[in-house]
């Protein structure tokens, strides 16, 4: 027996990324990166490309990391991005596999995505300017170059840096900036010819873009003509071969990048818009033919793929207990006609590997093999488990335990997760910092709870914490310990709550609440909402969330924001922060910690000072994990035997 897994078992691990597959199936290309990095050194990333039934290969070797492969419509050629010039900064590169790679153009900024013209003579390319923020789920940090002199002083103007659309022509390099001026494009979708379709804002700053509309771009005369006012958040615009539709997903969502929501078709021109399939949540799409839309989702805690057609006529290809992409953001990659589906996938047990799944094959088939040596290692076990709520409805979560266990309660672990608009699907590590495979490993019993407010039930489901933030999702929690209690699975006095981002409020805020936990180890948190609202970069997310003036002393900045309660607290709460995270500003973890040590309360700051909204690092993710598995330890007292 190779033994319980380990943290550094799990930082060997090799993250797969970036799919892309080529218009006629037959090539893939993906992205392939270190689990973690060390300090001192720049995070690398190598493409490597494979036909669909044969052994991949590498095809860059950097230095620094490479990604945003995307194959020419003839298969031939391979634009993609590398920081390997300008530590941080992303450029474009072509790879025509006749030698190395060369740059190509001259884009001012950081490649965000990179489609190519029709007839392969050009690329359009998306680049946010340098001092552009990342959103939450990309860490949350500013675009810069690593070499960069840091400001001094700092002076902050709104409105400075832009996402911008650049059109590069493939043999001279010549580089034109083609998006209207003041318009900011957070994503794009273009054919090859003739215009592109955009989520765009007037407004270049994170906390714009819960307020995006649709846009087709008239690349040659750089102007801009809305067809679609959103009420929500947009994500995943895609035009339609003949340019006729654009399509789209629109969701409540609270992140960038992670919108699991409803697909919406709108002619090029304007005019009405129609749902399609509403019962599907969805994540990204691609148009296979005119009438016709290939999509990835989520559907509880599984995830789901397939095709849709423009009347609601839904053909699935497949669902099942499986990741595709990431838990946080599904996603996925597709051969023009939709036959070939190519995906980072991963279940329990079953680390990350880019699977493919061809039309009439009967089931996915593993590319790659990157990370053979961890599967089927775990000694823990994960299922559905169901409760009922305060509101009538089955509420739904994962439940892992470890195979080996007697007859006595366990020791539990609440993982929480982001957004609040997210959700945790059947996934290889469960929750984030691997936190939910490791504590199962050693002896916890660990819940990850979809409560109300999640992703994957649909939209009424997912607008149920609308202004409520902290409360019905809180009782949902609650709930599920009374009954895991009471069937005797766990000990009800040995319950910890943690979590990062929207995770990291929860866990903060329910020891205020409720005396339910004997531990806390929230990360990446929000404590006083008014404060969050004046020094974050996302400040519409509190405003839209918590339904309140931020002024009103009454409200809802002041009523749920734990920092008010800390003196009800009486959880050991160990804090862990990134000093660079402009999600949740440092100052989130400061105060309440401060607090907590004013109030008399046990409690401990761990600030990582090159950490954003998350961290990779090698270092910080096993103290992370050391020092949250040693508190859990002392205040939920797991015995020797399985420690």
């Amino acid at each position: 027996m190779a033994g319980k897994l380990t943290i550094e078992d799990l930082l060997d691990l090799r993250s797969v990324s970036d799919v892309d597959v080529s218009r006629d199936g037959r090539r893939i290309a993906f992205v392939v990166r270190p689990s973690s990095y060390e300090k001192g050194t720049v995070p690398e990333g190598s493409i490597w490309v494979s036909d669909a039934g044969g052994d991949p290969r590498q095809v860059t070797r950097g230095p620094g990391s490479d990604s945003l492969p995307s194959w020419s419509p003839d298969g031939g050629m391979l634009a993609f991005a590398s920081d390997r010039d300008h530590a941080g900064l992303l450029s474009p590169y072509l790879l025509d596999f006749t030698g190395e790679a060369r740059p190509l153009g001259d884009v001012n900024g950081s490649v965000e995505a990179i489609r190519w013209s029709a007839d392969g003579s050009a690329l359009l390319v998306l680049a946010a300017d340098p001092g552009s923020d990342r959103a939450g789920g990309q860490s949350a940090t500013k675009i810069e170059a690593k070499d960069a002199e840091p400001p001094d002083p700092v002076v902050r103007r709104p409105n400075q840096s832009w996402r911008r659309l650049w059109r590069i022509e493939r043999e001279s390099g010549e580089t034109t900036e083609v998006s209207p001026e003041g318009v900011n494009v957070w994503e794009f979708d273009w054919t090859g010819e003739g215009d592109a379709v955009a989520v765009v804002t007037n407004d270049p700053s994170e906390s714009a873009w819960y307020d995006a509309r649709v846009a087709v771009l008239d690349l040659g005369r750089r102007e801009s003509r809305d067809v679609y006012a959103a009420e929500w958040q947009l994500q995943s615009p895609v035009m339609s071969p003949d340019r006729s539709q654009v399509a789209f997903v629109e969701g409540f969502n609270s992140d960038r990048t992670v919108i699991a929501g409803t697909i919406t078709v709108v002619g090029a021109g304007g005019g009405a818009a129609a749902e399609v399939a509403p019962q599907l949540d969805v994540v990204a799409l691609r148009w296979c033919g005119n009438d016709r839309l290939a999509y990835v989702g989520v559907r509880g805690l599984e995830t789901m793929c397939g095709t849709v057609a423009l009347d609601g006529t839904v053909a699935e290809a497949w669902s099942g207990r499986a990741t595709l992409g990431a838990t946080h953001r599904m996603a996925f990659a597709c051969s023009a006609d939709g036959r070939v589906i190519a995906a980072p996938k991963e279940a329990p047990n079953e680390p990350v590997e880019v699977a493919v799944l061809e039309a009439g094959s009967g089931g996915w088939r593993s590319l790659t093999a990157f990370n053979a040596a961890l599967a089927g290692r775990a000694t823990s076990s994960v299922d559905r488990f169901a409760w009922s709520t305060d509101n009538g409805e089955e509420t739904e979560g994962l439940l892992v335990l470890p195979r080996e266990r007697g007859t006595e309660p366990l020791p539990l672990v609440v993982i929480v997760h982001g957004g609040p608009t997210n959700a945790w699907t059947f996934n290889f590590s469960y929750g984030y910092l691997h936190m939910g495979l490791l504590l199962a490993e050693q002896g916890y019993a660990v819940l990850l709870p979809n409560t109300r407010g999640s992703s994957g039930r649909g939209q009424e489901f997912a607008r149920s914490n609308l202004g409520d933030m902290g409360g019905g999702d809180l009782r949902d929690i609650l709930a599920a310990i009374d009954a895991l209690a009471e069937a005797g699975t766990v000990d009800r006095e040995r319950v910890g709550v943690t979590g990062g981002s929207y995770g990291g409020f929860m866990s903060t805020w329910a020891p205020t609440q409720t005396d339910a936990f004997a531990a806390a180890v929230p990360f990446a948190i929000t404590s006083n909402w008014l404060s969050f609202h004046n020094t974050t970069n996302i400040g519409r997310f509190d405003e839209l969330y918590l339904q309140s003036d931020p002024y009103d002393v009454n409200g809802g900045y002041f009523t749920r924001s734990p920092v008010m309660f800390a003196r009800n607290c009486h959880t050991p709460m160990l804090i862990l922060h990134g000093q660079l995270d402009l999600c949740c500003p440092i100052g989130q973890a400061q105060e309440m910690y401060q607090a907590l040590v004013d109030a008399g309360c046990e409690t401990e700051l761990v600030v990582y000072s090159r950490g954003g909204h998350g961290w990779a690092e090698r270092g910080y993710l096993i103290d992370s994990w050391e020092r949250s598995k040693d508190w859990f330890d002392r205040y939920l007292r797991v015995p020797a035997a399985v420690a």
